[in-house]
């Protein structure tokens, strides 16, 4: 998903170039929008400056903060495509590793995290930063992915990262302690701030317009979208249903612009900055084993039951499928709400006042 996200088209165009003095103001500001996601909100003096387009010393002092702790080359002030890659990377995963902090925090952890654990959220999301540590090998990735069963493959994985650390497990529940030395080394590729104002906390407050939504034929991240974009969201669970097919989000809301595996350049008036708009790829077939991300959902002829299910959002007339926009981005979904600026506005307004 990550390696489909625009930043890392930028650099697949000749003569790109993205270092300290840019005149190229939109990408700077995406690359400071990203550091300000991973972390690095201070060394950028955030607050005075946001993401102001400049790459100078302060977007140069974060580039090499971030390379120094993934064990990159550079001195800071030129994106390479492989530094490029890593940032996208570390954000690909961000909202997984703030969830097992979060459950750590909550003492959750020994309730959610063992085999046969119905949990199917918590689970991808300790797949995830099991496959981010280096056992894909173990969980069979290539195969299952991040498939939400904490079964077999999760169990060989969870007992060959204890057995790295020393500790002996044969990997059938997740203790504290693991928890705590995944999150302690994976942390370490991310700025300081990286669990500040976390999505998890957000819809946690009451008095934000923004939930958690789950829903039977939904999998992947978590969707966090704006209480009035819910209806819509039942409606695309129960075309999902009924073309057999689960959809496995990429995205929902973000905070800023940022849209972890876009495939165009998000809008300035983006819905995923409401919670209005999810991104996403289908899975199909025998247990849904089949997979069909952003070239897949381009071509022509589409497998019979995605091929229904695009159909079904084309036919809904409040909802709007990426596919069709001018400029194509076949992973999205949403419910057109920035067609009227000015309704878009007052939501987003509302949004950031109780973030």
């Amino acid at each position: 998903m990550c390696c489909n996200n625009d930043f890392l088209k930028l650099f697949n165009t000749a003569n790109f170039e993205l270092k300290k003095g840019s005149t190229d103001k939109k990408s700077v500001q995406l690359l400071q929008n990203i550091l300000f996601e991973l972390g690095y909100g201070k060394t950028l003096n955030w607050e005075k400056y946001g993401a102001d387009g400049d790459y100078g010393k302060l977007t140069s002092k974060a580039v090499l903060l971030f390379i120094g702790q993934n064990n990159l080359a550079g001195d800071g002030e030129t994106i390479t495509l492989s530094i490029a890659e890593s940032l996208i990377k570390r954000l690909d995963s961000l909202d997984e590793l703030q969830l097992l902090q979060n459950h750590i925090d909550t003492k959750k952890i020994k309730e959610i995290y063992y085999k046969g654990s119905p949990n199917k959220e918590a689970i991808q999301s300790l797949q995830t930063l099991l496959n981010e540590l280096g056992y894909g090998k173990e969980l069979k990735w290539d195969v299952f992915k991040n498939d939400g069963d904490y079964g077999n493959c999760t169990s060989v994985a969870i007992s060959a990262y204890a057995k790295s650390e020393s500790i002996t497990s044969n990997g059938e529940k997740l203790t504290i302690s693991l928890a705590k030395l995944m999150v302690k080394k994976l942390s370490s590729y991310y700025g300081k701030d990286w669990n500040k104002d976390t999505i998890i906390a957000l819809i946690s407050d009451n008095s934000n317009p923004l939930n958690e939504f789950k829903a039977s034929h939904f999998v992947g991240k978590t969707i966090t979208a704006d209480k009035d974009f819910i209806p819509a969201l039942n409606r695309i669970n129960a075309y999902a249903e009924k073309n057999d097919i689960k959809i496995h989000i990429t995205s929902s809301f973000r905070k800023t612009a940022i849209v972890r595996g876009a495939i165009v350049t998000p809008a300035k008036m983006s819905n995923h900055m409401i919670g209005h708009a999810i991104d996403m790829n289908i899975r199909y077939g025998d247990n849904y084993s089949k997979w069909c991300n952003s070239n897949c959902l381009a071509q022509s002829y589409l497998p019979e039951p995605i091929a229904n299910f695009i159909q079904d959002i084309r036919n809904d007339e409040q909802l709007r499928w990426g596919g069709d926009f001018r400029k194509r981005d076949t992973v999205h979904i949403d419910d057109h709400y920035n067609k009227d600026p000015e309704k878009w506005r007052l939501k987003y307004e509302q949004i950031q006042a109780a973030l």
